[in-house]
Order: C-alpha cells, then structure tokens, then sequence
C-alpha cells in the first residue's frame, strides 16, 4: 500500500482523530520526537546514543533540530517494523494528539525505537512523520561517534565506517527517519572506497541486495556493482538527500472528529 494512503486512513481506523498532512512556509526547525519501547526501554544509555547520532546527523545549514524525548511507551510487539506497519504505532500517535494516550505528538517525526531484531528485513519502516526501528540493544552497545571515528578501521576522510550491527542499526534509524522527513530510497547513493562499496543512509543495504531494482539516486548517480567487494557504511546523507531536505515544509495536522 501506498504510504501515504496508508497514513492518511489511519484517523478513521483508531476511531480517535484524523492525520492531515499540511504544506507550511519553507522550515527552519525541524522537530523530531523519540519514544521507547518498554523492553528498549530497559537498556541503559540508548537514549544518550540516539541524541549523539542525531544531533551530529541531522544538523543542517538549512535547519536547526528540536529533538525531544517521550516517556516509555507500551506495545504489543517489539517489532521494530510491524508496530509501525500494522497500524499500531501511527494509532497511538492518533490518540495521544486528541488526548487519549499520554502521547504528544510533533509535526515533523515522530520515532518509536524498539528491542526487536535486527538480522531479518523489515526491521524498521517509516511513512511521512511516522518511523520505528527495533535494535536497542545494539544502540545500547555502540561507541560515541568520535570514538567510532577514532578507531583505525574508519576512513577518517569520508567518514566511512564498518557494517556491523551497531553500526547498521543506527543506520537504519536515520534511514526510517529520511522516509519520515520524505525521503525514498532513490536519494541514497553508493560508491567505492577503496575496496570497498560504501552505501549512505537512504540506499543502506539495498546497495547490495538483488531484490533492490534501482540502478542510480534520484539524482542520477550510478550505483557501482557491489561484486564480491567489502560493504561499509555511512551516516551521512548523500547531496541528492540533502537538497530534497533542504525542501522540505510538510508537517501534521490533528484534528478530532
């Protein structure tokens, strides 16, 4: 389904409220609200680590971030992709912005993070202004972004790091954010780094999965042929991400029914 169809039968499926989206003047704050699940919850420090990462990550010359915290929230599941996928997620936005949950929604994301898995696709998923990812326990466990930048096997230059699950797990949370801010996955992009393929956020590990059709970004960069080459990562936005953020002036509405 349509992501966008998705979100916008919502209001009538929780029965509490309707979610409009709304074109404003071009922004220059952009606010972005993480809750936790109970069992990410549970682990010290991830809140710490996702503030970090974001705030290095999503400071742009053409916004600033407001980024904020909820209370831990209940689900029924700890699935990083089906809490938001079913229903679920955007529901308990629904009612927290007409008064029924201790929920308070913000116009632009709003992020629920989870202790679900991270070996088997989905793990996350994001439609516009709403995204959850599971993997707290890996966020839990991962380095400052200057201590990652400080370890040998980072190319300090372009800021290429390794592909192991802590690494791709907060990689995959700016990456469901990019799908809540408008991004698809056309805006990432891929290259060489030595002898390596290194993907940015949007494109992730699509850059070397066969069931991924895409050839090139959105803006028309070639995706190299991922071989038998090493696969690294980075947590930076690709040019053609960031010129379609610059852009960005959408928002929520709520509304009771």
């Amino acid at each position: 389904m349509n992501r966008r169809v998705f979100l916008g039968s919502l209001g009538s499926l929780a029965s509490v409220g309707t979610l409009a989206y709304a074109t404003r003047e071009p922004v220059d704050t952009v606010e972005v609200r993480v809750w936790l699940s109970e069992g990410a919850a549970q682990y010290d420090g991830v809140a710490d680590r996702i503030r970090e990462y974001l705030e290095r990550f999503l400071d742009f010359e053409f916004w600033s971030l407001e980024l904020s915290f909820g209370e831990p929230v209940s689900t029924s599941t700890e699935d990083g992709a089906r809490v938001t996928s079913s229903g679920e997620w955007p529901v308990a936005l629904a009612a927290g912005a007409v008064g029924r949950r201790d929920i308070d929604p913000v116009s632009d994301v709003n992020l629920l993070v989870t202790d679900g898995q991270m070996r088997e696709a989905p793990t996350g998923y994001g439609l516009p202004h709403v995204a959850s990812v599971g993997g707290a326990r890996y966020i839990a466990e991962l380095e400052s972004v200057d201590e990652l930048y400080d370890l040998s096997e980072v190319d300090t230059d372009r800021r290429v790091v390794p592909n192991d699950r802590r690494i791709r797990t907060m990689q995959i949370l700016i990456h469901e954010i990019g799908h809540a801010l408008g991004l698809q996955h056309e805006h990432g992009v891929s290259f060489r780094d030595g002898d390596a393929i290194v993907a940015t956020p949007m494109l992730s590990s699509y850059a070397w999965s066969s069931n991924y059709d895409g050839d090139h970004s959105h803006c028309g960069a070639s995706y190299p042929d991922p071989g038998d080459h090493a696969r690294k990562l980075s947590f930076e936005f690709s040019t053609c991400a960031r010129r379609e953020l610059a852009e960005y002036n959408g928002g929520l509405l709520y509304s009771r029914q």
